[in-house]
């Protein structure tokens, strides 16, 4: 459940274009992660191996980025949670991104 926005429209409107950016790359960065998996232990091939920490990076980026935002609309921590949990699953990562966009916008304008 959510409580009173925080911050001013353009403040959330700054957080959430944040917040689309990392949920999009970091979705990409996990197929890129599956692929590296897929190679690494089907394959025993290692040419993907400096891929995992960078997609760590990535995915710090997108907690920050959900925090950020997250603190802006008044989420609540395990709501915060959740949205970072279900971005760990493949595909999940955009369908969520979208559904939060089309929550938080109309607080955006």
């Amino acid at each position: 459940m959510s409580s009173a926005p925080t911050a001013d429209p353009q403040q959330i409107r700054t957080a959430l274009t944040a917040f689309r950016v990392t949920a999009i790359i970091a979705g990409l960065a996990m197929f890129v992660l599956i692929v590296e998996m897929v190679l690494k232990y089907a394959l025993d091939n290692d040419a993907l191996a400096w891929w995992s920490p960078v997609h760590g990076l990535i995915f710090m980026a997108f907690a920050a980025a959900t925090a950020n935002l997250g603190f802006k609309v008044g989420w609540s921590i395990g709501r915060m949670a959740t949205i970072l949990l279900i971005a760990c699953v493949p595909f999940l990562a955009f369908v969520e991104e979208r559904k939060v966009a089309a929550e938080v916008e109309p607080l955006a304008r």
